[in-house]
């Protein structure tokens, strides 16, 4: 009896378990799943909507590099396009210089075409002309290099004749004030020296040095002849006071 009893309450516990669960658990479990699939749709939304986001940020990035192309292109252009405005103005700038420049010319040879028009000298004339008086020219220069020559040839001579003559009566040529030399070569037995002055130095024929020594007179001599850097002169006779050596000084008389 007991344990029919026992049977029966144990049914019994059961059957409100049952019924406990399909009224009580089962809606909170309902809730739970329904929670659950909320939750994963919103999930799915969320994913396709980051998806579409993330895509979106993709196209505009390629958007961004592709503006950032193109600006990168315009500017290179706009450089370009500066550099050849540049160019241009100042290809301008010089073009309007050389028309000036052109200008001044053209006024120049206006002016000079007037100028012969003024002299009444026909312009197929003028040619004739210039050839002429460069022949003239010509002429003239070469008439002044002969006449150079034919003096250059008569100081020769008469240089020879007072050589010759011994030109007493003729006054001593003047030399340069302040010129001074030395003796290099002594001939004592025909009594000339050879002095390191010559016509550079300004002397002339038949001038008259002083030859010295430690400030005191040694002798006179007279220029017999000239070359450039070299002269050879004579003792003149009765102003041999010493001996003559090499190293003497020679001084303007």
């Amino acid at each position: 009896m007991l344990l029919r009893i026992l049977l029966i309450v144990t049914i019994l516990i059961g059957i409100g378990a049952i019924a406990v669960t399909q009224f009580v658990v089962r809606p909170h479990v309902q809730t739970i799943i329904d929670v659950r699939d909320k939750n994963l749709k919103d999930y799915q939304n969320e994913k396709q909507a980051h998806g579409k986001t993330k895509s979106q940020l993709k196209d505009t990035k390629d958007k961004l590099a592709l503006t950032e192309k193109n600006l990168d292109e315009t500017k290179t252009q706009l450089t370009a396009v500066t550099t050849k405005a540049t160019e241009q103005e100042k290809r301008a700038n010089n073009l309007d210089q050389e028309l000036g420049k052109t200008k001044q010319t053209l006024s120049g040879v206006q002016a000079d075409l007037a100028a012969w028009t003024a002299l009444g000298i026909p312009v197929n004339e003028v040619r004739a002309l210039i050839a002429d008086f460069k022949k003239l020219r010509n002429t003239n220069e070469a008439i002044e290099e002969e006449k150079k020559i034919l003096a250059l040839n008569l100081k020769k001579a008469e240089d020879k004749i007072k050589a010759l003559t011994g030109g007493e009566d003729d006054p001593d040529p003047p030399l340069p004030a302040g010129l001074n030399g030395r003796v290099l070569v002594v001939d004592p037995k025909f009594d000339f020296v050879v002095l390191n002055i010559g016509a550079k130095n300004g002397v002339e024929p038949r001038g008259v040095l002083m030859v010295s020594r430690n400030s005191k007179l040694v002798a006179k001599v007279r220029v017999a002849t000239v070359q450039p850097e070299r002269s050879i002169a004579n003792v003149m006779p009765g102003w041999k006071i010493t001996p003559i050596k090499e190293g003497d000084q020679v001084l303007v008389y």
